[in-house]
């Protein structure tokens, strides 16, 4: 919603949860269906201004995970509608190769350099 760039879908833990648990419930919320975890690609600490201009000090966590049912992935673009705290989500959903990832306006941009990664990277980024 509202983004002028791409992102990862994702979220935030809930209290009491892991990231491994977050990431595999996010994932299910925002795609509509299970995937388990591949592996963890980075550990980013990250300063940034969110949109309406305050500032934010997030932790992220970067998975690269698969679809347990890979029947289920949908391999063209496209949109999904997701409730997410009361209110509704416009996602859009966009498929991409390395190369164009590295190109585009995608946020937080690091992500694009850790995908071919051997071991987890550990960051700090001020975007």
């Amino acid at each position: 919603n509202n983004n002028n760039f791409y992102c990862l879908p994702g979220g935030h833990v809930e209290l009491g949860e892991d990231t491994d648990q977050a990431v595999l419930r996010e994932m299910e919320e925002e795609l509509g269906f299970p995937v388990k975890i591949q592996k963890l690609v980075a550990i980013n600490q990250n300063f940034f201004k969110g949109i309406d201009g305050k500032d934010f000090h997030e932790l992220g966590f970067y998975y690269i995970v698969n679809a347990v049912d890979k029947s289920k992935i949908n391999k063209n673009d496209y949109t999904r509608e997701e409730l997410d705290k009361g209110k509704i989500q416009h996602l859009a959903f966009k498929w991409v190769t390395k190369n164009e990832l590295q190109q585009m306006d995608f946020r937080p941009s690091f992500v694009a350099n850790c995908l071919d990664k051997k071991d987890t990277q550990i960051l700090t980024t001020r975007d």
